[in-house]
């Protein structure tokens, strides 16, 4: 897609890493996955903002070579915008003990909840 962003840009001089983000943007965000074949109807696309892709990398060889992929199913994709985003919009990192993410107080009484 040619006016699609990566979702993220390191800047190998500065250090830096850029994200698409912008400031200026007021409420929420939501992010629209396309599938792993065919992308985004044109419907879907009508109502999105911005577009935003992964990098895929083909293994480090200089001819291109060395494996890489062509795409990642959804969730893999969710989980990488969703991480860049909570970074961008520096979202502080859940508490942990051990090797375990700590619930928020009543979270878990709320998830039971709405398991009934």
């Amino acid at each position: 897609m040619a006016n699609a962003s990566p979702i993220m840009k390191y800047d190998s001089v500065t250090g830096v890493v850029r994200f698409p983000f912008d400031r200026r943007w007021h409420g929420g965000a939501a992010f629209v996955m396309g599938n792993e074949g065919n992308g985004l109807s044109e419907k879907q696309r009508e109502i999105c903002d911005e577009f935003l892709f992964i990098p895929q990398t083909r293994g480090g060889r200089s001819d291109g070579g060395g494996g890489g992929s062509a795409s990642l199913n959804v969730a893999c994709a969710a989980t990488v915008v969703l991480q860049a985003y909570c970074l961008w919009a520096d979202y502080p990192d859940a508490g942990m003990a051990g090797e375990k993410f700590l619930a928020l107080p009543g979270e878990n009484e709320r998830l039971r909840h709405r398991e009934r």
